[in-house]
This record gives structure tokens, C-alpha cells and sequence, in this order.
């Protein structure tokens, strides 16, 4: 695990060379920022830019710490200027220079445990989805491998119970996860099928090959049934290969699914996208969300010319039948999210930011 935490801070700052929009300092920035437990580089970024994945283009190497790209708990992170231009620093000297000459005195840093690096955006959040979730084609789905019974009788199974697998044809693999059919994946305006949800149930470890070959359950986020299916374990996406940045083509997506059944989305929350590797979506990349339009009444329309282009008849009409002039408002910014993990189809992400309740069915562009 901490080989990846390190690796995905040094992919954050591989993204410097990626960067093609100027980073803009919000307005109520402050000078320098004391690194807590908890934080996250999104999280510091934001305090100090408009766009927070821009961080590495202000991010100067200071060539008197060891590793200016990892950040611990206790780090004073100031801004500067070089060259007449915003840079933000590792400075736990307590001293901080700032534009006009003046040195400021930042607060005593207390030594702590250095432990580990702070990460790019909260790693708790999607960890679970990393290697457990799943979007699977229909015909996948019928022809993965399948629990036929647990030991002893067992109906339900959890951790270090026995359950035999029938379909097992690939014998070099030794770690499976066990998954249940969830719900079909539907595009609202095409109307195609973009796969099926496969709801993750734990993990196990192969013992015994043959047909059903036997699996030892190790881990259970639900209990394992008669009919659920079992998959290699694929721990690819762990991986720290991406970075926050925006798509260099424009997506315009669709939120069609949340996580953890809520109706309201907000931070921190897992929602699943219906782009996919096919429209061009990459892990890491940034996206604006947008509060779908209420369609609400007009009910001056009938008396506004400017507004009604139809004829006295079809107004007549309207007012007999009781017909409603029906609008509907612009998409409203409402905050960002960060694709983490992709499939053909759709993909998954994490909300980053929100401004206003999110839901089901409001849209996901490149930023602007």
C-alpha cells in the first residue's frame, strides 16, 4: 500500500507535464497552510487555487529537501512568488519571503511522525471500488464461473468458509472475488445497454482445483450464496498511474447510478458515468458536474406574445384542456468529480466537490 500511495504522489506530480491550462490563485488564498493528518492534496489545493488538479503547475522543487513531491503531516506549504510568478514551497523553516521583500513568520512546526505521505484525493473512498466493483457484459455474466454449493450445506458463507465453484478453467489463477448480479446499466437517451452491475461479496483463495474446484472465503463485505459468481482477482487498477486533469476532448456525460443507495449525491460519494474507455474517458480525469434543469410551469406564457408563438386556436385548446406551458431551466454548475476507474462503456467516479445536491441523471463535462 505504500508503494502505490508514493506512486500515485509521483504521478500527481508526473501531471506538471501534462497541465495546459494557467493555474488560477483564488482570491482568498492564504499565505502558507500547516499539513494536518487527514488532508489531501485536493484538499490543500483547493485552498489555494480555483482549479485544484492545476496544483503541479505552481509546485516548485525546493532542492534542500530530500523529496519535494512527498508531503507528510506537520509541512508548511507557502506561497511565493519567483520570477513575478505564484509558486507553492515545502517550507518548514518558519520563515516565508514574501512578493514585496517582507519575511513573514509562519507558526512553530511541530515535529511528528513522518508515517505516511498525505495522498492525492482520499484513497478510503474508492479503495473498495479499485478491485472490487465490477461492470460486466450480459453474456459474461452467464458464463463466469458459479457457486454450486457451500460446505457442510451452508446456504450463506462468509469468512473461512468453504464454497465449491463449477467453471473454473483457468488452474494458474489462486485469488478469486465473488460477485451477485446488480442492476443493468441503461443509457437514458440511447436507450443501450451498457453492461451490469456485478456487486462485489469478498474475496477468497483457491485450495483445491478440479470441478467445482474449492474456494476458502478470506474476506466478506456480504455473505456468499448458491448462484453468485467468482472472477480472478484483477489488482491492475491499483496501479498509480493517473493524475487529476481534464479531458482534452469534450465529454459530455451522464451520472447514472450512485453507490451506497442514497438519492442525494454528495463529496465522497461513488457514481458510475455512461462513458467509458469507448468515448475516450480516462482514469483521472476532472470533470464539471451539472444540476440538471427543473421543468417547471409558465403560466404567463399564454398572456406573454413575445413568449406564445401559437396560434388563438391552439391556445384555446390549452385552456380547455388544461394543458401546461412547461420550461425548462438551465443546468446550473454544481461541483466536480474524478474519474477513477474505467470499463468500455461507463465508468466510475469520485465526487469531489458539491455545491448543490447532486442526483441521478444530472450531466458531467469538460471543465471549461
Amino acid at each position: 500500500m505504500k508503494k502505490f500511495i508514493a506512486g500515485l504522489i509521483a504521478a500527481w506530480v508526473y501531471g506538471m507535464c501534462a497541465c495546459v491550462q494557467a493555474a488560477e490563485l483564488r482570491k482568498d488564498h492564504p499565505d502558507f497552510y500547516v499539513v494536518k493528518e487527514g488532508d489531501t492534496l485536493w484538499d490543500i489545493s483547493a485552498l489555494f487555487l480555483q482549479t485544484p488538479w492545476l496544483w503541479p503547475e505552481i509546485w516548485h522543487v525546493n532542492d534542500q529537501v530530500d523529496n519535494p513531491h512527498l508531503i507528510y503531516p506537520g509541512d508548511v506549504i507557502a506561497l511565493v512568488y519567483m520570477d513575478g510568478q505564484p509558486r507553492l514551497i515545502k517550507n518548514n523553516t518558519g520563515e516565508i519571503r514574501m512578493a514585496d521583500g517582507t519575511v513573514k513568520l509562519s507558526p512553530s512546526v511541530r515535529e511528528l511522525s513522518r508515517g505516511d505521505a498525505i495522498t492525492t484525493i482520499p484513497l478510503d473512498a474508492i479503495l473498495p471500488f479499485l478491485v472490487g466493483a465490477q461492470v460486466v457484459a450480459e453474456k459474461d455474466l452467464k458464463n463466469a464461473p458459479y457457486v454450486v454449493a457451500g460446505d457442510e450445506g451452508r446456504i450463506a458463507n462468509a469468512e473461512d468458509n468453504r464454497v465449491y465453484v463449477r467453471g473454473i478453467t483457468q488452474v494458474e489463477h489462486s485469488k478469486y472475488a465473488f460477485f451477485r448480479r446488480g442492476e443493468r446499466y441503461v443509457d437514458p437517451d440511447t436507450k443501450e445497454v451498457l453492461g451490469v452491475e456485478a456487486i462485489h461479496l469478498g474475496g477468497g483463495t483457491k485450495i483445491r482445483n478440479g470441478d467445482p474446484a474449492t474456494i476458502r472465503i478470506e474476506k466478506s463485505v456480504s455473505e456468499v450464496m448458491k448462484g453468485d459468481n467468482a472472477w480472478p482477482t484483477n489488482e491492475e487498477q491499483l496501479r498509480p498511474y493517473y493524475f487529476p486533469h481534464a479531458p482534452n476532448e469534450n465529454i459530455d456525460a451522464t451520472i447514472i447510478s450512485v453507490y451506497n443507495g442514497v438519492s442525494q449525491i454528495g463529496q465522497y460519494d461513488v457514481v458510475v458515468l455512461n462513458k467509458g474507455e469507448r468515448e475516450g474517458l480516462e482514469v483521472g480525469h476532472v470533470l464539471t458536474v451539472f444540476q440538471r434543469g427543473k421543468e417547471v410551469e409558465d403560466r404567463y406564457a399564454r398572456d406573454n406574445e413575445n413568449v406564445n408563438k401559437d396560434s388563438g386556436f391552439d391556445r384555446f385548446l390549452k385552456v380547455i384542456t388544461n394543458e401546461k406551458d412547461m420550461v425548462t431551466l438551465p443546468d446550473e454548475e454544481a461541483g466536480s468529480l474524478m474519474v477513477f476507474r474505467t470499463f468500455d462503456k461507463v465508468s466510475m467516479a469520485l465526487i469531489l466537490k458539491a455545491q448543490r445536491p447532486l442526483h441521478v441523471l444530472d450531466k458531467a463535462k469538460t471543465p471549461y
